[in-house]
């Protein structure tokens, strides 16, 4: 299979992120090695493979969660994709520093513009392989829709033992919920103490009532100190998811 490499960097460059090295602090490497081991309990046998990555608004840390747990699956010796399946606000490229000129990805193949061989990145540093959001389109829910990203990701499917998915925050756009149709499982990013309540609830229901397979919640940036404060809603697309 075709693939391009994108720029080959040290892990190091993410010292002082929240991008996983090998100078990570152990109790932050040890939170996504039991992430991935619940996973690989739950996903046992093959049947899990597609996995979707959303939250219910932006800055709750599911582009960075969906980074390190494609990182770390890959770590475990699995043949992984990380797609940026944000259409709207993709922020993969940028959080891990990919200087390259990349101009296609998610977006092109889906609107048939090239195939998916020519969108997929090598990226050696992490050991894993990437295929990007690409342009920025003008319909992206419509491009989403028709069947196309499941045949997509339905081919690419039998190819990989794991394909993450980063998705837009789910109660802002429809975009996951669409996508959430085409893959195996669904993973829940809550950052603590941000997104409303209500909102969790009403998102999470939509999901179980349309008969996606919620695989777990991720409690993110937890803290007995951010326990008792009170929770912040920013509106998308203002800064970093």
């Amino acid at each position: 299979m075709f693939r391009k490499k994108v720029k080959k960097n040290k892990l190091n460059i993410f010292e002082g992120t929240h991008i996983i090295h090998d100078e990570s602090p152990f109790a932050y490497l040890e939170g996504y090695k039991s992430l991935r081991t619940n996973l690989s309990f739950l996903t046992y046998g093959g049947e899990v493979k597609t996995i979707l990555v959303t939250s219910s608004v932006a800055h709750e840390g599911k582009s960075t969660i969906a980074i390190n747990l494609a990182r770390s699956l890959a770590m475990a010796g699995n043949y992984v994709l990380l797609i940026d399946g944000d259409l709207r606000a993709p922020v993969i490229q940028k959080y891990l520093k990919i200087t390259n000129n990349i101009n296609n990805g998610l977006s092109s193949v889906l609107a048939n513009k090239i195939p998916a061989e020519e969108a997929i990145y090598k990226y050696p540093a992490m050991e894993i392989e990437i295929m990007f959001s690409g342009p920025i389109p003008p319909n992206a829910v419509e491009l989403l829709s028709k069947g196309r990203a499941k045949r997509l990701i339905g081919e690419l499917r039998e190819r990989y033992d794991y394909i993450i998915i980063d998705s837009p925050p789910s109660g802002i756009v429809t975009d996951a919920k669409v996508l959430s149709q085409s893959v195996d499982g669904l993973l829940y990013v809550v950052r603590q103490n941000f997104a409303e309540k209500d909102l969790i609830k009403r998102t999470t229901k939509d999901y179980i009532a349309s008969g996606t397979n919620i695989l777990g919640v991720v409690f993110n940036n937890f803290t007995q100190d951010n326990f008792a404060r009170k929770r912040k809603f920013n509106n998308y697309y203002s800064s970093e998811d």
